[in-house]
């Protein structure tokens, strides 16, 4: 068991069955966020233990953006290992977040989608879905998840090697941002295009280079003439 205490009551948190510790865990030895779960669930502890209420309905608005995504992902986990002791009491938890971690430990009929404060209903089955489905189609993010800056950069190098308007200027500037990109398709791909504007570039040279010997030989035969 792990001790709290609060401004007005000394809580007893069950350490191991919630947070899955081990039972002589003390508070000091918790990371930042264990130590802000247990924080929250002793404000709920001790107000079980100040009101005598058999329901309850306890909302979070945006309560847990701020953890690290680990302790996103298992704090539904955690609510309901601490809830499952309160046998006598009904209740009803209401979250507003922003976290895909949370919506995939929810179904979508306990779910309520807002885009611009509009209620809307994406076709998505959240429950156990990855993260990346969740960005895209539970928080909208029609633009994609890839950063705005690298996104700009590939684009940019992409208008270079289609012969458009690009703030590189030669292809060891494209080569560059190539070498940098963690997402292989899209690597792979920019790679390819470079490589093969590398050899139409080669090819160009080696006809100019063509056409300058020929006209070389026609000087030679007029001069001989």
């Amino acid at each position: 068991m792990i001790q709290y205490i609060n401004y007005k009551n000394t809580i007893s948190f069950d350490i191991k069955g919630i947070l899955n510790q081990n039972e002589n865990v003390s508070y000091n030895n918790l990371s930042q966020g264990e130590k802000e779960i247990v924080n929250i669930l002793s404000l709920i502890e001790s107000t079980f233990i100040e009101r005598s209420n058999k329901e309850w309905i306890i909302a979070f608005d945006e309560t847990f953006n701020s953890l690290h995504p680990n302790w996103q992902k298992q704090i539904l986990s955690y609510f309901i290992n601490y809830f499952e002791s309160k046998k006598d009491e009904k209740v009803h938890l209401f979250f507003t977040t922003h976290s895909p971690f949370l919506l995939s430990d929810l179904p979508k009929e306990n779910i309520i989608f807002l885009e611009k404060g509009e209620q809307v209903y994406p076709d998505i089955n959240t429950f156990g879905a990855n993260i990346h489905t969740l960005l895209s189609h539970g928080f909208f993010m029609n633009n994609g998840l890839m950063g705005e800056f690298a996104k700009s950069q590939i684009d940019d190098v992409i208008n270079y090697l289609n012969n458009k308007k690009s703030e590189i200027k030669d292809n060891d500037k494209a080569q560059n941002i190539i070498n940098l990109i963690g997402e292989p398709i899209i690597k792979r791909q920019l790679q390819k295009m470079l490589d093969s504007h590398r050899l139409s570039k080669v090819d160009k040279i080696d006809k100019i280079e063509q056409q300058i010997n020929d006209l070389q030989n026609k000087l030679k035969e007029i001069n001989h003439d």
